[in-house]
């Protein structure tokens, strides 16, 4: 009886028990990814160079994607001395002169690119160098004006150019120009030689100096005289040259011919040459010639100048002040 009761007990707990059931836990979701802006690249400000000049460095940066950044050269050709590096800088020495075009790309670290691209001009290197005319000396006169100035040119380099005097003394009465190797002003002050030394500062900061040695001559000049003869003689007579530049090639004119106000049996009213004269450079002379053999004499007093082939103007040379010869040849 009490196995029936117990059995009974059993279904009544059984029954009243409340049932078990498994419950299992959900998984934590992953975080969504954080979204990046696009990869961009940011370009810098690219400029020209000059060769031997180190190249002011322009920084490129990129913003977006996933860092870190890569840079390589991405097409073209860089300037030879010059490199990206690692932060997008592009820097160096510039080596060789030339127009460069090429493209810059910049690689996060997912698989996003960007790219940009760069042109500019590296200058040859800024030189100077003396004229052939004053490789030696620059040979001027005194009184002549800066069209005899010039003494040097001037290559490479990126303008705009500053010209400064670095040593010694210009020319009494010159100037540096200020747009090239050149003096301008005229040339005064007493004969003798002056060197000096002239340097050029391109925009780059990059410098050439040459050094010229000037020579003043005192200018040109022809002495007056008289040239007195007869009829058996004719007359002859030698006017010196002074000043200018030594072998320079020289030219006489005759500028004018007037009456000699003398008498007797001189012809008073003669104001051209006669025939079969002679009028020629001799040396560091002027030779004049009147032929002898003229019936009724000849008299006339002639201006004359000479010319060298110093500049004194532009496409204008060098000439003396006007210089004057009285002739008389005594008729027979």
């Amino acid at each position: 009886m009490w196995m029936a009761a117990m059995a009974a007990a059993l279904v009544l707990f059984s029954a009243c028990a409340a049932p078990t059931s498994l419950t299992l836990a959900s998984p934590t979701p992953s975080p969504s990814p954080t979204p990046t802006a696009p990869l961009q690249l940011v370009a810098g400000q690219f400029h020209d160079g000059e060769v031997g000049v180190a190249y002011a460095p322009v920084a490129l940066s990129a913003a977006g994607g996933v860092v870190p950044y890569t840079w390589r050269l991405f097409s073209g050709t860089l300037p030879s001395g010059l490199a990206i590096g690692g932060d997008g800088g592009i820097s160096g020495t510039p080596t060789a002169a030339g127009s460069y075009d090429f493209w810059v790309q910049v690689a996060d670290s997912g698989e996003s690119t960007a790219t940009t691209e760069a042109r500019f001009s590296i200058w040859a290197p800024v030189s100077a160098s003396l004229i052939p005319a004053c490789t030696k000396y620059c040979n001027v006169e005194l009184g002549c004006v800066e069209a005899c100035g010039g003494f040097g040119t001037l290559s490479g380099g990126m303008g705009p150019y500053a010209f400064s005097l670095v040593g010694g003394t210009l020319p009494a009465g010159t100037s540096l120009s200020g747009s090239g190797f050149s003096l301008k002003g005229t040339f005064k002050g007493l004969s003798g030689y002056l060197k000096f030394a002239v340097r050029v500062t391109d925009a780059m900061g990059a410098t050439a100096t040459i050094s010229p040695t000037f020579w003043m001559y005192d200018h040109i000049s022809l002495a007056s005289g008289n040239c007195t003869g007869n009829y058996i003689t004719g007359c002859t007579v030698q006017l010196p040259i002074d000043g200018g530049v030594p072998g320079s090639t020289v030219t006489v004119r005759l500028l004018g011919v007037a009456q000699n106000p003398n008498r007797g049996c001189w012809t008073p009213g003669a104001t051209t040459p006669p025939a079969g004269y002679a009028l020629a450079v001799n040396g560091g002379n002027i030779m004049v010639s009147i032929p002898n053999r003229i019936i009724n004499g000849y008299a006339a007093v002639w201006t004359l100048s000479v010319t060298d082939q110093g500049l004194c103007a532009p496409s204008t040379y060098c000439s003396s002040p006007q210089a004057t010869v009285v002739i008389g040849v005594q008729c027979g």
